[in-house]
């Protein structure tokens, strides 16, 4: 309120400074608050929301008030500091200027400020709205002073109110905000979410820049980050409510021109999230769907969640034209526990996508296409189905001429990796190494580091699968050298290499190191297809700890919900059922685990092996010997080797040692360049002593290593002895499945009979009334 022809002349000096002419205290609100002042405790002032617009003789008047008040200090925010630093220069004052966010409210900052007004509840609603500026928390304080209608949402009423000061305050700025060049600078860019110099300059080509910028910096409407490209601008999100409220019309005009541009000329710098944030805001959902193409798995990774925040706001009336953008977001719901029924939802709506729109397509629509299907089928539990495509799709790609395939090099490399997993987990390890090793080389054509990463950790997880630990090593060690290039990569995409290395460690013998490795990703044991692998390896760690118990504690409940895990693949379902087969009988209960095995296909190769292995145990290795003997097209390596070792050990019980060098041959040769130790880990400790000294009398390297296990499966194994009246509920359980009928049958009341079953089918280490007639038949307890 000083007079405004103050600062015309410069005179006198005080404490060796210059400084303003005398004036009468009466007008001169400097003297005033100077002589206030006189001898107060020292106080420091936090000058808010300080611009240029202002003019200089504000900033000398401040410069004035500090010489003539030794009790005050000044902390100045503001966006452009320049002024400021003159004043500094020309008196020699300490002025401590600091940038706008740097006295931003924390949430516990704002809810203090809150504290016993109505917004109290919504402090940290209104925190993350107005991005902690402390100027607008007051201004949200003021607007509780108005009325509020009685269903009115509080935190939205707030806010627009807010809004609404906003934009008065941004009008008494119009002199300024209303000059062509500014006006035209809004209009552009307050459609953008972030915008910086290069970009701007390909959307307002003949303006000068600079001036604008600094027109709006100054007056506290853009905040500015350093990027890898420069200084990126951006709005508030209150600032930008309030302008585009002001400027409808003129945006109106030109956004969708704007934002496709802008789309346009940051997927050109390759910078995918802003390009594909823009394209979504623009609703154009096929540019949005090349982007994506183009992106490869930057995207899924991106810090910013620009998949997450935007996907969801498509209608599913547009999803469905657009598969690969309903098979994103199906993968994002997917990672989520809580959302990932509606992933299975998405991924079916992708899978009637694929079928709606027919062959009619570009190529990159049909690959697109490929994978949406594979990955739809995949995701839904239909693994034989999502093979089928897997492999047709391969065939397709590969019947693309030169010049299409040279455009879809990143989708290919991506396509490629999802269907080496989807074959991967049918067992189908010749077709997912062709398809990797063809995801890795299109990713190196298309600098896809990600994507490399990602099919060679799955390589590693094929080779690990199958037993060879020499292979899967080479391979985890390739994609080791991608891992930098990761740090933004989701868990999901990071589990392949973490459970082959899981697993190459437990060949090892290892236990603590492989279960280092699955620390970071065994979360994912309840949102990803490697949900069963994982429980295998947490299994055999707490084998090889001597801790068998544990093991068929934790197996216990997670089959107890499987109904919340994802589809368990194929690969992974027959692991489980082995599994728990092994924990049976290394818990000593070989009938149990006869009842477990009975689940599996005779003919099933991992079943057969693990017969063999229980009648080894048991002492009856000429049935082990006949289990194996006819041929048997194994589903990998390891099962190979571990049917020669169980077979060998039987026929070193039954033949003389040395016709066996062959066999006890191949067994140190097979198990060293597999570098795998397994096979020798569920032998008894009395069988691994029979091969070990049978090899030595040979002189054949003995394969072992110091740190196996002394005794997995007991020496003793249980034989199962039934109570008198345990065998005669068991008798009329073979007569009939009727609770009511065996309690009349045995002259004892129903809850009597519920709690003997309950007795029985525990002993008997089974769950219904079929396995437990099965065991009873196995073990010779029925006439």
């Amino acid at each position: 309120m000083a007079p405004q022809d103050r600062d015309a002349k410069a005179g006198g000096t005080e404490s060796g400074h210059a400084v303003e002419p005398s004036k009468d205290p009466s007008t001169d609100p400097v003297s005033d608050v100077s002589a206030a002042l006189a001898g107060a405790a020292p106080l420091t002032v936090i000058v808010t929301n300080f611009h240029t617009v202002q003019g200089t003789a504000f900033e000398r008047d401040l410069a004035r008030l500090l010489v003539r008040t030794p009790e005050l200090s000044l902390i100045v925010e503001t966006r452009s500091v320049l002024e400021i630093e003159k004043v500094q220069l020309s008196t020699g004052l300490d002025v401590y200027v600091v940038d706008a966010d740097d006295l931003t409210f924390s949430s516990a900052e704002a809810s203090q400020f809150h504290e016993g007004t109505p917004l109290a509840a919504i402090s940290d609603e209104l925190n993350e709205h107005f991005q902690g500026l402390p100027i607008t928390h007051r201004t949200a304080r003021l607007a509780t002073q108005g009325s509020l209608a009685p269903a009115a949402n509080l935190a939205e009423h707030i806010i627009a109110r807010v809004t609404d000061m906003v934009l008065v305050e941004s009008v008494s700025a119009r002199d300024q905000l209303q000059k062509p060049a500014v006006a035209r600078l809004l209009t552009v860019t307050l459609p953008l979410n972030h915008f910086d110099a290069a970009l701007v300059r390909a959307l307002v080509p003949d303006q000068e820049l600079a001036p604008s910028i600094r027109i709006l910096l100054e007056n506290n409407l853009l905040s500015s980050t350093n990027a890898s490209l420069g200084i990126r601008y951006s709005y508030r999100p209150i600032i930008k409510a309030a302008l585009t409220r002001k400027m409808a019309a003129e945006i109106a005009s030109c956004k969708a021109q704007t934002l496709e541009a802008a789309a346009a000329f940051e997927l050109a710098r390759k910078q995918h999230s802003p390009a594909f944030d823009y394209a979504m805001t623009n609703k154009d959902y096929r540019q949005g769907t090349n982007i994506l193409i183009q992106s490869g798995l930057l995207l899924f990774a991106d810090s910013a969640k620009v998949l997450q925040r935007t996907l969801p706001r498509i209608p599913k009336t547009q999803l469905v034209k657009y598969p690969l953008l309903t098979v994103a977001l199906g993968i994002i719901y997917n990672g989520d526990q809580r959302t990932r029924f509606k992933g299975l939802e998405h991924f079916a709506l992708a899978l009637s996508a694929t079928q709606l729109l027919g062959k009619s397509v570009p190529p990159e629509e049909r690959v697109a296409m490929g994978l949406a299907r594979a990955v739809a089928l995949r995701m839904t539990g239909q693994f034989k189905v999502a093979a089928a495509t897997s492999r047709t799709a391969l065939k397709n790609l590969n019947e693309l001429s030169l010049a299409d395939r040279d455009k879809l090099r990143i989708v290919e490399t991506i396509s490629l990796g999802q269907w080496g997993l989807t074959l991967l987990l049918v067992g189908d390890f010749n077709s997912a190494e062709k398809a990797l090793q063809q995801s890795v080389a299109t990713g190196e054509i298309a600098d896809s580091q990600q994507a490399q990463y990602f099919s060679m950790s799955l390589l590693a997880y094929r080779h690990a699968v199958d037993g060879d630990l020499q292979t899967a090593a080479m391979f985890a060690q390739l994609a080791s050298e991608f891992s930098f290039h990761t740090t933004d990569m989701e868990l999901y995409q990071k589990t392949p290499l973490a459970v082959a290395l899981g697993m190459i460690e437990l060949g090892r013998l290892q236990p603590d190191a492989a279960a280092e490795h699955l620390k970071t990703v065994i979360s994912e044991t309840a949102t990803s297809e490697f949900w069963g692998r994982l429980r295998v390896i947490e299994a055999h760690i707490d084998l090889l700890r001597g801790q068998a118990g544990i093991a068929a504690g934790r197996l216990t409940v997670v089959l107890g919900r499987r109904r919340d895990l994802p589809a368990l693949n194929p690969l992974d379902a027959t692991a489980l059922l082995v599994l728990h087969a092994d924990l049976l009988l290394t818990g000593g209960n070989a009938s149990g685990a006869g009842a477990a095995l009975a689940k599996l296909p005779s003919k099933n190769p991992a079943a057969i092996i693990t017969r063999a292995r229980l009648s080894l145990a048991t002492g009856n290795p000429a049935q082990t010997a006949e289990l194996l003997s006819p041929k048997i097209a194994f589903t990998t390596a390891l099962q190979s080797v571990e049917a020669r070792v169980l077979l060998t050990v039987a026929r070193l019980h039954l033949l003389p040692k040395e016709s066996l060098r062959t066999d006890l041959e191949m067994i140190s040769g097979a198990i060293t360049a597999l570098a795998n130790h397994w096979p020798l880990v569920m032998l008894t400790a009395s069988d691994r002593d029979l091969l070990r000294t049978s090899m030595e009398k040979m002189n054949v390297p003995y394969p072992g290593s110091a740190t196996l296990p002394e005794e997995i499966i007991p020496v003793k194994l249980e034989s199962i002895a039934l109570t008198r009246r345990e065998s005669t509920i068991l008798a009329t359980l073979a007569t009939t499945g009727d609770r009511a009928e065996i309690a009349r049958i045995n002259f004892v009341s129903l809850n009597t009979v519920k709690s003997q079953l309950r007795s029985l089918y525990k002993k008997l280490g089974v769950a219904s009334r079929e396995e437990a007639l099965l065991v009873a038949h196995q073990e010779n307890l029925l006439n």
